[in-house]
């Protein structure tokens, strides 16, 4: 029993520690730093391991970097660059046709009008920078990739939109004059707003309340340029009416007189 125990005690304190095998695939995607002082079956102090442990660092440095840059969908970023985006839109939408129905308003302020026209513009152009690093989904997975952003927006239908809204048709008013119609080519941006309005959709806690408030939205922007071309219309006839005053009072006698059953009287 002696001798066991003996034998028991010395071969405990000879035996090693069992080395770690480390999982190089799972490696390259852990975020855990392991102590220089840790022994593994990979890396005892052979160089090219190390080397190879550094390029794995800057590949793994280069591809954060490149996350970071990538705008998510389901980011809040996006949903509020959105929303400055719909104001830009809505700004054309409301005032461009009553600057061109009402010239008074447009050589009033002519200076503030071009400042909100340059910045929406602006804001139009940047968007064009944040759709070519917008994220989207593969087989399930986010696409970060530089080269494939840009191919996968450039061949899409939103950038022939984008390049078309984009028309400097402004230039022709250097030589006619103001008309602020001339812009209508910011009116294909529309589409933007309609995801905005998809994600608000989305997000809310209110679902058909909103429903409701784009609808009565809708309906006052048709009512106004329903309205402003109804003025335009009857500026381009110069307000005359089809009959001369006298001429219309005696015709709606007529059709009066007509109507009553005593018209021998």
């Amino acid at each position: 029993m002696k001798l066991r125990t003996t034998v028991q005690i010395s071969s405990a304190m000879q035996k090693k520690p069992t080395l770690k095998r480390e999982d190089s695939f799972l490696k390259r995607f852990s975020t855990r730093q392991t102590p220089a002082t840790q022994e593994t079956i990979e890396d005892t102090g052979s160089e090219d391991a190390s080397a190879d442990a550094n390029i794995n660092i800057k590949k793994r440095c280069r591809y954060l970097q490149e996350r970071r840059s990538v705008v998510n969908p389901d980011e809040n970023f996006y949903f509020y660059w959105l929303m400055a985006l719909t104001i830009c839109i809505l700004y054309n939408l409301w005032t461009l046709i009553v600057r061109q129905s009402f010239p008074e308003l447009q050589q009033s302020v002519p200076r503030f009008w071009l400042i909100c026209d340059i910045s929406t513009d602006i804001v139009f152009v940047l968007d064009i920078l944040v759709q070519l690093r917008t994220g989207y989904l593969e087989h399930g997975l986010m696409v970060y990739d530089d080269k494939k952003l840009a191919c996968h927006y450039m061949k899409s239908r939103d950038f022939i939109l984008d390049l078309i809204t984009l028309i400097p048709l402004d230039v022709i008013q250097i030589k006619i004059g103001a008309q602020p119609l001339l812009r209508f080519t910011r009116f294909f941006k529309v589409y933007r707003s309609v995801r905005f309005y998809y994600i608000v959709e989305s997000r809310t806690v209110w679902p058909n309340l909103w429903r409701v408030v784009n609808l009565i939205h809708i309906l006052l922007i048709l009512a106004h340029w329903f309205g402003c071309f109804y003025y335009l219309l009857s500026e381009a006839e110069s307000f005359q009416l089809e009959y001369e005053p006298f001429t219309l009072k005696v015709e709606i006698y007529k059709i009066i007189s007509s109507s009553l059953p005593f018209t021998d009287s």
